[in-house]
């Protein structure tokens, strides 16, 4: 059973029932519709399509909708892409036509407060660089420094550009309603700068009909978000280290060094966090990942992160499916090796000597009595989740097994490592709940010989967890 959680991007390579239904099968916990492509009515298809996917499927796969926030981009390329080479002239400015080799549209407020003559300009990941050589009052001329083949909508990269922007903007809010109606788990918020911005996106979201159901995901791709990232993991139910962006802003060098940072402060808070940006870049063209991709996945799952995500890989590529099958044997064969020890031991020395809530110390209690009676699995009936999470982030070496009534809080437990969510029957009394967790343990055919431990609102369901119990199989016949 993979501990490790897989988010996929859809895009034009996946975007159809039988795709869709593959990726999912092949291994996909969770899918990404990404906002800054597209039109309202793809937007509004796309959703409709992961829903009778997942069910065609068989599984609860969580959705999560990205929206653009305050990147710029450029328009539309008339081929789809443009080669840039070194030495040459390309223009950006107002115009809505396509572009080519030679120009290519921009919306900005205004190009004179964005950019001076001699600033670097930077296109998608950062491998495209430009020079600026000319500012006009609608076009900014350039030179190519580092050419590359550069697609429509790719991102716009000013460095010394210190323009004034919202991580909710109207744009965003246009694309979160489309999301709320087509039925997402996670809204995930592009370019947060601390809590302010996830708090301006919460309050909105709670004041729209099934706003309030609706998870929220940090994406880090700003330098000054590192500076806030205890506020941000706060106000979040989880993170993503988005790598494309968070390299730009961060020198390359100190990257490595952030995302394992990173993933260790989430996993203090319960919090869980997803690594992204070209995990699989070369399986855009390949069947195959390079060594170098391989060894990136795997020392994400051992510095503990929850998912990794692909983007490209299954947005575009030419081998989605096999994207994701790599991904699942990666993962597996890593999380062998994975000692949870260590992450314990870091959450327990972030934690010394702060206020603990009491089911932060019954997850504790839960996972510690679970290590020391070589138990087959930890079961947890949730209403939010939230005990689950909690349970989860201490990486136990047995699953975590979540019961909840609730569909949408089992769909959002698919992005945390370790949990497998399944839905509970009737309002149950403590006898019930130790009956059904060793009934569900035996059908899933979680190997081992040891008890089962589980978490409970005692004395009746619907109150704070506060209890752990152990359940013996001879209790019950099998």
């Amino acid at each position: 059973m993979r501990r490790t959680k897989i988010l996929a991007t859809v895009g034009p390579a996946t975007s159809t029932p039988g795709k869709l239904v593959a990726l999912i099968k092949a291994g996909a916990d969770a899918l990404r519709l990404n906002f800054s492509h597209g039109t309202d009515d793809d937007h509004r298809a796309t959703l409709e399509l992961m829903h009778q996917a997942a069910r065609q499927a068989g599984r609860e796969v969580a959705i999560v909708a990205d929206v653009p926030g305050p990147k710029m981009r450029i328009r539309t390329l008339a081929a789809g892409e443009a080669r840039l080479a070194s030495a040459q002239r390309w223009k950006l400015d107002t115009s809505a036509s396509p572009g080519d080799e030679h120009r290519v549209g921009l919306e900005v407020p205004s190009f004179k407060a964005l950019a001076k003559v001699g600033d670097p300009v930077l296109l998608g990941d950062g491998s495209i660089e430009l020079v600026v050589t000319e500012v006009g009052a609608t076009s900014i001329d350039t030179r190519v420094v580092s050419g590359g083949v550069v697609r429509s909508q790719a991102g716009v990269y000013f460095p010394r550009a210190r323009l004034r922007t919202s991580a909710f903007e109207r744009a965003d809010r246009k694309a979160a309603e489309i999301a709320i109606e087509g039925g997402i788990d996670f809204l995930a918020l592009s370019f947060v700068r601390d809590s302010v911005d996830l708090a301006t996106a919460r309050r909105w979201l709670d004041d729209r009909p099934g706003g309030s159901a609706v998870g929220l995901i940090a994406k880090i791709e700003r330098a000054e978000a590192l500076a806030a990232i205890d506020g941000i993991l706060h106000d979040s139910d989880g993170i993503m280290v988005a790598r494309g962006d968070l390299g730009i802003e961060v020198p390359l060098e100190r990257l490595a060094i952030e995302q394992k940072r990173l993933i260790h402060l989430a996993n203090a808070q319960g919090r869980f966090v997803i690594v992204a940006t070209q995990m699989l870049l070369s399986m855009v063209d390949s069947p195959r990942p390079t060594r170098a991709e391989a060894t990136d996945v795997a020392n994400a799952v051992l510095d503990g992160t929850d998912a990794v995500m692909l983007s490209e890989e299954s947005a575009v590529g030419h081998f989605p499916i096999e994207s994701v099958q790599w991904l699942d044997r990666i993962t597996a064969a890593t999380e062998v090796t994975f000692s949870p020890r260590s992450t314990r031991e870091r959450i327990r020395t972030a934690q010394a000597g702060q206020p603990t809530s009491m089911q932060q110390s019954v997850a504790s209690a839960a996972v510690s009595l679970a290590e020391s009676v070589g138990a087959r699995a930890i079961v947890t009936p949730t209403h939010s989740g939230h005990t689950a999470r909690l349970v989860a982030s201490l990486r136990p070496s047995c699953p975590v097994v979540a019961f909840s009534r609730l569909a949408q809080t089992r769909r959002r437990l698919a992005l945390v490592r370790g949990v497998q969510a399944y839905p509970s029957v009737t309002h149950a009394r403590l006898p019930d709940l130790r009956r059904q967790a060793v009934e569900i343990v035996d059908a899933l055919e979680i190997p081992g010989e040891g008890p089962v431990v589980l978490t409970a609102g005692f004395p009746v369901e619907g109150r704070p967890t506060n209890l752990v119990t152990l359940v013996e199989d001879k209790e019950f016949s099998r």
